[in-house]
């Protein structure tokens, strides 16, 4: 099952990998990107270590039409799409793409999109977004689930139903 996120923002804002890099950092993120690419080519699996262990999640670059935008009732002065899908199973993968399209959100005074949630996040408010999504996955025996509730670990799999 794979968790997507977008984020919107005006085309001539997007940083270069090494200014989000810096950014991820400068926010006490445990979060490396990988910072060998180009922005508006790649797509496709972006690596990522998230607390020392293997992450990452499928990364698109795309400008949208007017008409797309207003299907996804985004604001016309933020035409750029970066849509970032993770395994909603692999906690490493899950926060790689949260913490990044925070941060992109932040750094580009762009909007984070979360389908699975039916919100969005405003730059402003992107980090600490992303910073209560974390703490709720601290624990590796918690596994993202829609929603961003974290599962109780002690309660049975047969009990779910």
């Amino acid at each position: 099952m794979s968790y997507d996120l977008s984020v919107h923002l005006t085309t001539k804002r997007m940083p270069t990998p090494q200014e989000w890099q810096t950014s991820i950092a400068r926010h006490g993120f445990p979060l490396r990107i990988d910072t060998d690419f180009d922005v508006t080519a790649l797509s496709g699996w972006l690596p990522c270590e998230y607390q020392g262990k293997e992450g990452g999640f499928e990364y698109r670059y795309a400008v949208l039409d007017n008409q797309e935008l207003s299907e996804l009732e985004v604001p016309q002065c933020l035409p750029c799409m970066i849509s970032f899908s993770a395994s909603a199973r692999a906690r490493e993968e899950f926060l790689s793409a949260v913490i990044s399209a925070a941060v992109l959100a932040e750094i580009t005074e762009g909007l984070v999109v979360d389908p699975q949630e039916g919100r969005s996040h405003e730059s402003t408010l992107a980090i600490r977004w992303a910073k209560n999504v974390e703490s709720s996955f601290q624990d590796d025996r918690t596994i993202p689930r829609f929603g961003h509730q974290p599962a109780n670990a002690s309660t049975p799999w047969w009990k779910f139903w």
